[in-house]
């Protein structure tokens, strides 16, 4: 593993120590310099089938202050302790994961993690963001469509709020703020892809796997990543306006598609699995405006490259192994949300995706995902219940999620949670059927 992730800590680190504060406090030239300071202990325990699942002790750490009038800085650092659990067994490569972005595991247990390390500088009609960071397009609930920038820590599937399971990277983000609205300007030089679950972990994914030819043995080869830094960039572009009374962004992004592409062969009388990542360009648009208790929002994005598999006619039959080609890919949201009832917040989104090309891709050539969000707060705010279905309409698979917050006393609050997974075995969310789990999680601040 490279040695640059511990580069980076080690002067994180430096900067948490209270030499570092010492001299940060006071003001410099009219320019504040005290650095603020936010530490978050999570404690969460999660159960499953009356067994013990999940487990962890999380400490996230935020320092963020002014250097001069114009600049300041922003570093997390997120170090882990996970119990005996399946759900990040051992300590997992992360071989899509570009080795400057790689979680450093200090052994079986224990993990840290440079989440974000970035400098804002401020000019008369621009702002650049510079380091480590999180990019979000898109406002959807539960699932993505313009969000696609950053790609996504799947350990846990979906679960995780996106905030921590989008994989930070290394960006240039330049904004620059026209008559017309706030063009975006976006250069990526981090090679980082989804973060995909080992094959003996709890979230493994499953259904990508349900229909492969049956009777050889199967041979995973390592993932072929793009790693140069020049040539393997991402480059995006995002416009925003405010157009008579709707709030539209225009999107692009010129990527790789973080999930990779299965090639399947017959090698040595076995079926070789050779992942890669494909190039893609995404071209997007957003739209939301209220009507009253109403807000309606939309997004639509189009991708040129979509690489799937073909679908398997006989199962059976070894010599029938897919082929993977590509086609255009067009999704959108349409999404309603409504205020109407004190301290209620109620959201439904439909979700589709549409492949133009006709070939006999191994997925409908229409998806359908509707979602369910329900939200009421009680007690002044200090009691939240929070309910999220997603129902995928093909294949009558779904996902239930509950959860109640409450605020037990200023910074310390306590979640319980349930979630509940139905479908076959071949579906995205079926694949979990017999993972529902229980849990509870106190955060404190301090």
């Amino acid at each position: 593993m490279s040695r640059l992730p511990l580069c980076i800590l080690s002067a994180t680190l430096l900067l948490m120590s209270p030499t570092a504060f010492a001299l940060g406090d006071g003001s410099v030239n009219g320019v504040d310099k005290t650095i603020d300071r936010t530490l978050v202990v999570d404690a969460e325990q999660s159960w499953h089938k009356e067994t013990r699942q999940y487990s962890r002790i999380a400490a996230t750490l935020e320092l963020s202050g002014m250097l001069n009038e114009s600049t300041s800085f922003t570093s997390i650092v997120r170090g882990q302790i996970l119990g005996p659990n399946s759900a990040d067994p051992g300590s997992p490569n992360q071989p899509a994961v570009s080795p400057s972005s790689q979680r450093i595991y200090i052994n079986d247990a224990i993990e840290l993690e440079l989440r974000e390390l970035y400098l804002d500088m401020d000019f008369e009609s621009a702002s650049l963001r510079l380091g480590k960071q999180q990019v979000v397009w898109g406002q959807a609930d539960g699932l993505k469509l313009l969000d696609v920038v950053n790609p996504q820590d799947f350990r846990r599937f979906i679960l995780d709020d996106f905030d921590d399971s989008r994989i930070p990277q290394w960006t240039v983000n330049l904004e620059l703020f026209l008559e017309i609205g706030d063009l975006q300007l976006l250069w990526i030089p981090d090679t980082s892809m989804h973060s995909l679950p080992e094959s003996d972990a709890e979230f493994a994914l499953t259904a990508p796997f349900a229909n492969l030819p049956r009777g050889m043995p199967v041979l995973l080869n390592p993932i072929d990543r793009p790693d140069n830094i020049l040539e393997d960039a991402d480059v995006g572009a995002r416009l925003s306006m405010f157009l008579a009374g709707w709030d539209v962004t225009l999107n692009y992004l010129y990527h790789y598609d973080d999930f990779p592409v299965l090639q399947m062969h017959i090698a040595n009388n076995q079926l070789a699995l050779s992942p890669r990542f494909e190039r893609t360009n995404t071209i997007g648009a957003s739209a939301s405006n209220a009507f009253g208790n109403f807000i309606f929002r939309m997004e639509l994005a189009y991708n040129t490259d979509t690489y799937l598999a073909s679908r398997v006619q006989d199962p059976g039959n070894t010599t029938n192994v897919n082929q993977v080609t590509a086609t255009g890919e067009l999704g959108y949201i349409f999404g309603l949300d409504w205020t109407g009832l004190s301290d209620t917040f109620v959201s439904a989104q439909l979700f589709q995706s549409h492949l133009l090309d006709g070939s006999d891709f191994s997925r409908d050539d229409v998806d359908t995902n509707l979602t369910l969000l329900v939200r009421r707060n009680f007690l002044n705010e200090s009691l939240k219940l929070e309910l999220l279905w997603i129902y995928h309409l093909n294949a009558d698979d779904n996902l239930l999620r509950i959860s109640g917050d409450y605020e037990l006393a200023s910074e310390v609050s306590m979640t319980l949670y349930a979630d509940f997974f139905e479908g076959r075995a071949s579906e995205l969310f079926g694949q979990f059927d017999e993972k529902d789990q229980v849990g509870i999680r106190f955060s404190f601040g301090f």
